[in-house]
């Protein structure tokens, strides 16, 4: 009887020993919750923000009648970081022909004027405005840039739906 319960008990303390040591929840570390800020964009419309695109309001997004190509928006997390996803979606409560469609993602840290831009990646986001997930090798970084080279349509305006940088990626988030 002795020996069943060490064996429970036991067992409950590997099933949760395995829980907490490798259910890593992924964060995304560029949210304005988690210190991150808008710091720089060619143009915005006047409720549409920059900021917007970080602040975890699935309705938020941003977006201009500015339609000088490219568009960039600028973000800096508090410090360098670790991640290994970023996350773009198109979609939004614009015209479904703003909607950003071909876009450049880049890193620098220190500040970009001193240590250059290092390209994620250069895509075009899908049609129907979904998630497009970039997932990688885990690189550092402090600054972000997303350049928008065209829209999905022939709008006169150019908008966004949402930005996250995820710290740890992986096929659940």
């Amino acid at each position: 009887m002795l020996l069943q319960q060490n064996f429970k008990l036991f067992i409950y303390l590997i099933n949760t020993f395995l829980l907490f040591s490798f259910n890593i929840q992924a964060e995304d570390i560029i949210s304005s919750e988690n210190g991150g800020k808008a710091i720089h964009w060619t143009s915005e419309d006047a409720v549409n923000r920059a900021r917007n695109l970080i602040d975890k309001d699935d309705n938020s997004f941003w977006s201009t009648s500015d339609m000088t190509f490219p568009q960039v928006l600028t973000y800096a997390l508090p410090d360098n970081k670790r991640f290994e996803a970023i996350i773009i979606k198109a979609e939004n409560n614009s015209n479904k022909e703003s909607w950003a469609n071909e876009i450049r993602v880049s890193t620098a840290d220190p500040f970009p004027h001193m240590g250059g831009w290092i390209e994620i990646k250069k895509i075009v986001l899908p049609k129907n405005g979904s998630e497009k997930i970039i997932n990688f090798e885990g690189i550092r970084g402090r600054y972000f840039r997303i350049e928008i080279f065209s829209n999905q349509g022939s709008s006169s305006s150019i908008s966004l739906g949402g930005f996250k940088v995820i710290d740890n990626f992986n096929d659940d988030y």
